[in-house]
């Protein structure tokens, strides 16, 4: 853009002066000629004042005439041809992300345009959200201009602190319960507010409901757990959404039968396992399950008759009881569950008979939950297990990179549960190749026995010092048998060597010197015997791509020689 030529501008004066000249009987003179040869001061003065209040009237005129030309341009833009019914349904794509009073809100859209704010003013589904802490004469826009639509959503959340307007709010929830599909409440044990009165009322078209109780102190969840809160749901169509925090409600409910997220917290989870399963069962279309933070339950829980999830795609269990945990995950049949995350933090002496049916061999539910239940180009990459003080883990690979099931199980006797798991793998139609890990001491009782992992076993990571000597000395070994089976992409076979197909070995030597000496003396056994093949001895092993050996005394000369003969 170019600004108007100096002649241009000299014309404009030019013109501009002469009508001050004329409405004002003002003198202005050619620059060449000095003013004072011709008029006095006091219409000199006279001129300036003239002239400044002609630049007032110009700024004010070109400040006007831009926003009209402004709007005329804005006029031909694109957006402003689309007719205001079109502007508000693309408004209404974004209805979710826009809030009432937050900054660039919807009463800051307003001021956009007049064709913004007629589209907003007519399209009530951008009026759907009240909120506790909005502004009263907010709350009652929102009821009014959303045209008695069933499509409003609740948000309640006076855990920490109240607007003052919450009662007047509540009531005009209470008044309008018909039209709400999502409630969504977070209060404090002590909330002053009815909200179980709105819970309570009829509520048809509500799909979405989401209950937390806060509590503040630990002696008041003491007090709390006592008095669990439980409300009863109204009548109305099926619920597809239901998260519930240390609330509990009438779980006999039919609108439950149509849920497809179910989450529940705390004192939410019924410590009747039987219970629970009977609201599962109920249920026909779950896709996702989330039980966390259950703390201990002082009545014994034992597995019961099976149910099927048909449907269920998703299961979170975090934080329950370790009893509870394994007989819920006995009691239910999950055959197209593909993300699992559980984790039974809460250690229970109770969970240890209920192993032996959780990881007998062919149990189809326990194989679906580790996604074992498929065929071979369906099959994780590999699993993972490692077993630390009394955690047992595992994590399932499906997926460079993405773990989509995890495990974490605690136990009194860790390694009870982990004689379980070969006879369990191994019954598994092509099971994928497995890396153990033992980070922690065992107590000299607890058998480890490698002979049922050594089909499977890819890798071997060993920081407990008594197991070293015993798999050194077992790794050096042949196995019986003549079973070919295969394992990925290896075809050795099972019968020639112990864990044929261990890719990669870690182990801790004590430092000890008496200890060392048995360790040392059993790792050179092991390379001579395993990987040294001669004219007429067996085919010598399929060597590892890693072999690491840790010791506190590495300057030891015989390790030094032991490190040399690995490395040949």
């Amino acid at each position: 853009m170019r600004p108007p030529s100096p002649d241009a501008v000299s014309k404009a004066l030019d013109i501009l002066l002469r009508s001050i000249q004329e409405e004002n009987e003002c003198i202005f003179t050619p620059s060449c000629i000095h003013p004072l040869e011709v008029i006095t001061p006091e219409q000199l003065a006279t001129n300036v004042e003239a002239l400044d209040l002609a630049k007032q009237h110009l700024d004010k005129g070109v400040e006007h005439l831009i926003p009209g030309y402004q709007h005329r341009r804005n006029l031909v833009a694109p957006i402003h041809k689309l007719p205001p019914e079109i502007l508000g349904m693309i408004l209404e794509h974004f209805a979710t992300g826009i809030l009432i009073h937050e900054k660039h809100g919807l009463l800051q859209l307003l001021r956009v345009g007049r064709l913004w704010y007629h589209a907003i003013v007519n399209s009530p589904r951008l009026w759907t959200r009240v909120d506790s802490n909005l502004p009263l004469k907010i709350a009652r826009l929102v009821i009014e201009r959303s045209k008695d639509l069933p499509i409003l959503s609740l948000d309640w959340n006076t855990v920490h602190g109240y607007a003052g307007f919450e009662q007047e709010i509540l009531q005009m929830a209470i008044h309008n319960s018909t039209r709400f599909t999502s409630m969504n409440f977070q209060v404090s044990s002590d909330d002053p507010f009815d909200i179980w009165r709105l819970l309570e009322s009829e509520t048809p078209a509500l799909d979405t409901l989401a209950v937390g109780v806060d509590k503040e102190s630990e002696a008041e969840e003491d007090e709390f757990e006592n008095e669990n809160v439980k409300f009863v749901l109204s009548a109305g169509a099926p619920l597809k959404h239901l998260v519930l925090r240390d609330v509990s409600l009438n779980f006999d409910s039919p609108r439950l039968s149509g849920l497809i997220t179910l989450h529940l917290c705390k004192a939410a989870i019924p410590t009747s396992l039987a219970t629970l399963l009977q609201v599962l069962s109920a249920i026909q279309r779950l896709e996702q399950l989330t039980l966390e933070e259950m703390g201990p339950v002082e009545e014994r829980v034992d597995p019961v008759p099976q149910i099927t999830l048909g449907h269920l795609e998703e299961l979170k269990i975090e934080d329950i009881t370790s009893d509870y945990c394994a007989a819920l995950l006995s009691s239910i049949f999950t055959p197209i569950c593909s993300r699992v995350h559980v984790s039974d933090s809460w250690w229970s002496q109770a969970a240890d008979p209920v192993d032996p049916f959780l990881w007998q061999p062919g149990n189809t539910q326990t194989a679906a939950l580790l996604g074992l239940n498929g065929q071979p180009d369906t099959r994780p990459l590999r699993i993972s297990i490692t077993i630390e003080h009394d955690v047992v883990s595992m994590r399932v690979h499906e997926h460079e990179g993405l773990d989509s099931r995890v495990f974490s199980f605690e136990r009194f006797r860790a390694s009870q549960m982990v004689t379980l798991l070969p006879d369990f793998f191994n019954a598994v139609p092509f099971c994928p190749p497995i890396d153990l890990a033992i980070r922690s001491a065992m107590a000299p009782s607890d058998a480890f026995d490698l002979t049922g992992w050594s089909a499977i076993l890819s890798s071997l990571y060993l920081s407990n010092q008594n197991l070293s000597l015993r798999v050194l000395e077992r790794l050096a070994q042949r196995t019986t048998g003549s079973d070919s089976r295969e394992m990925g992409a290896s075809t050795t076979r099972v019968g020639d060597w112990m864990c044929p197909n261990l890719g990669y070995i870690k182990l801790h030597i004590p430092g000890i010197a008496s200890q060392r000496d048995l360790h040392v003396a059993a790792l050179f056994a092991l390379v001579r015997k395993r990987w040294s093949g001669t004219d007429d001895g067996p085919a010598p092993a399929k060597q590892p791509t890693g072999f690491d050996i840790v010791c506190t005394n590495p300057s030891d000369q015989k390790l030094k020689d032991a490190e040399l003969e690995v490395r040949k």
